[in-house]
């Protein structure tokens, strides 16, 4: 397990930090207290390639609570290939630097609320992880999709934090693909297909689904359902072969 690090920013330069203004974020998903600022993120500019909120840390004052999530890199939809200084909350990224010692910090689309959930957890109620959340423009919930494509037959695979992972048998750019995601999911949440609808994320091998008529905490509990149902499947063939 990774040692936990404190990370703290400051502007030498800047006025005193009034404590009664001070805005607490938590992890989405697991609840633990992620940071906290002095400036409350939607007033913040955003990166136009990810959705990133972008702190100056020259201008505010921000204390995380991470540890070192590694260096990722990432390629973006023009070719190019960015380095990203990761900080976890355990085993999921809330946050980046280009730069070690650049002032500009990046706080990841969806991943941090002003709302803990450490109370939802112990009154036993799901947690749902990020890649599953209702958008705060259309209403709708939102999935994130990873598709690996080419597969004996178009199936769920796992939940992650950050996305939800399909196997799909056509090719990852073709019209076929975009229709066997309707049919899985219809039947997996129990929807009708007007309620999906299906747009091209930054990556060529992610998707982002909208589903009408359920909270995030049905979707995620009826993708866990499917999943559930397809691992027992899967151990009742092993004990056929073998009898």
């Amino acid at each position: 397990m990774p040692k936990r690090t404190t990370l703290t920013f400051t502007s030498e330069d800047g006025p005193r930090v009034d404590t009664t203004k001070l805005f607490i974020y938590h992890c989405k998903y697991s609840g633990r207290h992620a940071f906290t600022i002095d400036v409350d993120l939607r007033k913040l500019p955003r990166r136009r390639t990810d959705g990133a909120y972008v702190i100056d840390t020259n201008e505010h004052t921000i204390k995380l609570y991470t540890s070192d999530g590694g260096v990722k890199y990432i390629r973006r939809q023009n070719g190019t290939v960015e380095k990203q200084y990761r900080l976890n909350l355990g085993q999921l990224p809330i946050a980046y630097k280009s730069e070690l010692d650049s002032p500009l910090l990046y706080i990841m689309d969806g991943t941090v609320t002003t709302y803990s959930n450490q109370n939802a957890r112990r009154a036993g109620r799901l947690l749902v992880p990020p890649c599953i959340s209702r958008s705060e423009r259309s209403g709708l919930v939102e999935m994130r999709l990873e598709l690996e494509d080419r597969s004996h037959r178009c199936t769920l695979s796992r939940v992650t934090a950050d996305v939800v992972r399909v196997h799909v048998t056509g090719l990852m750019g073709s019209d076929a693909v975009h229709e066997e995601l309707f049919d899985l999911f219809a039947k997996v949440l129990n929807v009708r297909l007007s309620q999906l609808d299906l747009r091209r994320a930054k990556s060529s091998r992610n998707r982002i689904m909208t589903v009408e008529s359920l909270s995030p905490e049905q979707v995620y509990e009826r993708l866990r359902e499917a999943l559930k149902k397809q691992s027992m499947e899967r151990a009742e063939k092993r004990q056929r072969r073998h009898m």
